[in-house]
């Protein structure tokens, strides 16, 4: 078996020619850890932190809205840096951010400490995400790389998976639960540093092939990606309500009704992200539905998940059946997006890809505080519907043809993904 550094040379220096399962297991469990826990896991401890530190919805929602705004933060730098530094640097800073970020919460006894910890935790998936767009696109053979992105874009719903388990072993003390998370993020940490490559991203071509672009708006904004950054930006506001405040209504909801609430989340949860697992299917989606109708599919069925949830709260069927089309729509529709963004941006894909995750959360960060204050005003109910209807107007967008990189008989990507042809 490789060392770290023998496989680190082998992919950075080799033309990035790799097989997919040595890069799949470390970034299934990053992503696991980055948006997973330490990104959407706080919407599973909401009721027990309402009731212990005694907090609003809005209160709540503010707190959810700071960590997307870190988010942000961090993902403005990591589309800046990543293809000079490599991917190894950004994604160890986002776990050991996750980290110290979930060892806040679960220390946390103040509203300003867990704000803090949320709220450094919520920055983790901005450093760690998008690097893994280079890093697909430069150590795995083209006609995987689609797939291979699917599958380590599905490390959200294992991360909500684990989440579940914990919370229910923890019970109450959900303070535990982000100790516990916190560990993991540290073994992410670790296993990353030592496999992904570093430096600026090599042409396989001797003579140096084509230079990075630069970040110019021209480049970054035009007809190739305007219906790509809209489509980010307004699944960003209305899927954070489902993120942030589901455990909370159904709970809110069930309660109503005299009904047993001490483990509903965390069996929500767990439901979420097993079926989050099928959305690895993305990849395989988009080269065989196409990019319309893969879109379309994923949309509508987030819309369902979330209208089920205003619409019928308090049964369980109904409960179940939008977690399992949220955890499956919601992660092939990131998936979706991300394979859209690849082939759009392919001479610079973290920075592509990096300003595409970047408008979810900056949709992301605008819902929580959105949805917060119609819930104030009326309900979670109405907050939801509303949540609803903003998913269903992406349906009027129609994706364009996606632009294909020039034919090239080498299979891998070592030149920014020249070679191979365009997804969907």
């Amino acid at each position: 078996m490789e060392s770290g550094r023998q496989f680190v040379e082998k992919g950075a220096l080799n033309g990035g020619v790799v097989s997919p399962g040595r890069l799949i297991p470390p970034g299934v469990l990053m992503i696991a850890v980055s948006y997973g826990l330490a990104r959407y896991t706080y919407g599973l401890f909401v009721p027990g932190i309402r009731a212990e530190l005694d907090l609003s919805t809005r209160v709540l929602g503010l707190i959810a809205s700071g960590s997307y705004a870190s988010f942000l933060l961090a993902s403005a730098v990591t589309a800046v840096i990543a293809a000079r530094t490599g991917p190894r640097l950004p994604v160890v800073i986002g776990a050991v951010t996750a980290a110290g970020g979930m060892l806040l919460i679960g220390l946390s006894h103040s509203t300003e400490l867990l704000a803090l910890g949320v709220i450094l935790a919520g920055a983790s998936p901005g450093w760690a995400y998008t690097p893994f767009s280079d890093a697909v696109v430069r150590l795995v053979p083209r006609k995987a790389q689609d797939r291979t992105y699917a599958i380590i874009n599905s490390g959200t719903g294992f991360g909500v998976l684990v989440a579940g388990p914990v919370a229910l072993w923890m019970g109450t003390q959900w303070r535990s639960a982000w100790i516990v998370f916190a560990v993991l993020a540290l073994a992410a940490a670790l296993w990353n540093g030592l496999l992904l490559p570093s430096g600026a991203h090599r042409s396989e071509d001797p003579a140096g092939g084509a230079a990075v672009p630069k970040l110019r708006w021209s480049w970054l904004v035009g007809k190739k990606s305007v219906r790509l950054f809209a489509v980010a930006v307004v699944l960003g506001i209305s899927t954070s309500a489902y993120w942030t405040f589901a455990v909370d209504a159904i709970t809110r909801a069930q309660g109503t009704g005299g009904g047993d609430t001490a483990t509903l989340g965390p069996l929500f949860w767990t439901v979420v992200g097993v079926a989050g697992i099928g959305g690895a299917v993305a990849g395989d989606a988009v080269q065989r539905l196409g990019l319309h109708i893969s879109l379309a599919a994923t949309v509508f069925a987030i819309a369902v998940a979330i209208a089920l949830l205003a619409a019928l709260p308090t049964s369980w069927p109904a409960v179940i059946c939008s977690a399992v089309l949220f955890g499956i729509a919601f992660i092939a529709v990131t998936g979706i997006l991300g394979v859209w963004s690849i082939a759009v941006f392919r001479d610079r894909p973290s920075a592509g890809f990096g300003t595409t995750f970047f408008l979810i959360s900056l949709g992301q960060f605008v819902g929580p505080s959105l949805f917060a204050v119609i819930a104030g005003a009326t309900s979670l109910r109405t907050a939801f519907t509303w949540a609803a209807v903003i998913t269903l107007a992406v349906l009027v967008v129609r994706p364009g043809a996606l632009p294909s990189p020039p034919p090239s008989s080498t299979a891998a990507v070592g030149s920014g993904g020249r070679s191979g042809h365009g997804a969907g």
